[in-house]
């Protein structure tokens, strides 16, 4: 009579051995791939957003309004009608400010496009107790090389800009600003010298506490743009928040609150979840990937659309 052979214990264990190491070493491969059709898809978005960009300007002569004081919206607005969100568009009350309750609908809607798939956070709602609870997302627009309140003739703080012993930084006109409409005939650099749109990192909440980073249908401080001040993804220079500051919080990147410094102003990086840089759109419309490690001087100069500053490629 014949005897079965099974396995012994040891071959079982070495098998399993072998299954984990194998799994192990596919597992970084299969992320990788993941997050490389992440990547696509964000780069596919950015790309969405400045045909819409330029579809607006073929229609109106000119960008949107970066943000709007009376009544208080910002460009994401203007620009629904242009990136297929007409019924989007239509339910706006463009007579009234962004929060009030003729505007629920629109300030509570998460597009797709506005939202990068590696961002764990683009589906959170801004202040989501209150009486307006808000979408978030994750693509901003330029709004130059100092901070908030730049181009404020009135502002104290308009002048040359500086903190933690940096050199002055002056501003040299964004694409997007308070209350006014530039066009690609205002990038004397170059449109493919100036940045349109990049991406941010949506502030995650923390109960009733939030991060307005991401907070893209407000007007208010670090919610609806970044700066060039600080390079993509800055770590030494955190961003600069007029409160709503959550760090360390989940995910959210470096801050502190600026309310009681002086100067009291407030800024925000391009910051994304891509390894080593951010996606950002152009003023000619293509999409660019920009390192981490790129100098803060030839960042600024691709913030600003008039300064006349001269971009070495070998920078970038």
């Amino acid at each position: 009579m014949s005897r079965r052979r099974g396995f012994t214990l040891i071959e079982l264990l070495v098998v399993i051995a072998i299954i984990a190491v194998l799994i192990a070493l596919l597992l970084p491969a299969v992320q990788a791939a993941r997050e490389a059709a992440r990547r696509s898809q964000c780069v596919n978005n950015l790309k969405q957003l400045a045909l819409g960009m330029h579809n607006y300007h073929d229609v109106n002569g000119s960008l949107p309004i970066g943000r709007q004081s009376g009544p208080r919206r910002t460009w994401a607005f203007s620009i629904f009608a242009n990136i297929e969100q007409t019924p989007l568009f239509n339910s706006i009350n463009f007579t009234t400010d962004f929060y009030q309750p003729q505007n629920t609908t629109v300030i509570r809607t998460a597009v797709n496009v506005f939202d990068c798939p590696s961002d764990v956070n683009s589906a959170a709602l801004e202040e989501p107790s209150s009486q307006y609870p808000r979408a978030k997302a994750d693509y901003m627009v330029n709004w130059g090389n100092t901070h908030f309140d730049q181009d404020r003739a009135s502002n104290p703080f308009a002048g040359p800009y500086n903190i933690s012993g940096q050199v002055n930084v002056s501003y040299l006109n964004a694409p997007f600003s308070l209350n006014k409409s530039a066009g690609l005939r205002d990038m004397i650099d170059g449109t493919s010298n100036t940045l349109l749109l990049s991406e941010v990192v949506v502030g995650a909440n923390n109960g009733n506490n939030s991060d307005h980073r991401g907070d893209i249908y407000n007007d208010d401080h670090n919610c609806f743009y970044f700066n060039v001040y600080s390079t993509p993804n800055s770590k030494l220079t955190p961003d600069w928040m007029q409160g709503y500051c959550l760090y360390p919080n989940q995910t959210n990147p470096p801050c502190v609150d600026s309310s009681s410094k002086s100067p009291a102003v407030s800024f925000n990086a391009a910051r994304s979840f891509h390894s080593g840089g951010v996606n950002a759109a152009m003023g000619d419309g293509s999409v660019k990937f920009y390192k981490d490690t790129i100098s803060a001087q030839t960042w600024r100069a691709l913030g600003t659309m008039s300064g006349g500053e001269v971009i070495d490629a070998s920078s970038l």
